[in-house]
């Protein structure tokens, strides 16, 4: 029992460290591999409990999974924007959330699930980055 919990403990913490980027399965399994030994087929299965508790957001790009970091910040409550240049994952002020999507209810009657939406985009530090360009 106690190794699970080192094995999760361990990957916790490899995603708390790096939470401004997204990973795939193999590369958390590679990554924490360094810290514990852990395989593919416990990542699978301790990454999928992170993400039913709203620490860990699965993204889907192509055909991959990645997963992120955002420690139970309460993200089933506000929208997130993610950058498609960097991958960083901003959590969107919970008032404008709120706006957004009673907009989207009074003007299309759908309602976000907050929890699950995610907007995709380009943040400020990208867009300065193609200026340079």
């Amino acid at each position: 029992m106690s190794y699970h919990t080192e094995q999760k403990a361990a990957l916790v913490t490899f995603l708390s460290e790096n939470a401004q980027r997204q990973f795939t399965v193999r590369e958390l399994a590679r990554a924490v591999a360094e810290r514990t030994e852990i395989g593919e087929s416990t990542v699978y299965r301790l990454i999928a409990g992170l993400v039913e508790e709203g620490r860990v957001r699965r993204f889907a790009v192509g055909r991959s999974f990645y997963y992120q970091f955002v420690g139970g910040e309460n993200c089933d409550s506000h929208l997130h924007l993610k950058c498609l240049a960097c991958g960083r994952l901003f959590h969107l002020d919970g008032s404008v959330s709120q706006f957004m999507r009673r907009q989207i209810l009074a003007t299309n009657r759908f309602r976000l699930d907050e929890g699950e939406t995610v907007l995709f985009g380009t943040c400020h530090d990208c867009m300065g980055q193609e200026g340079a360009h």
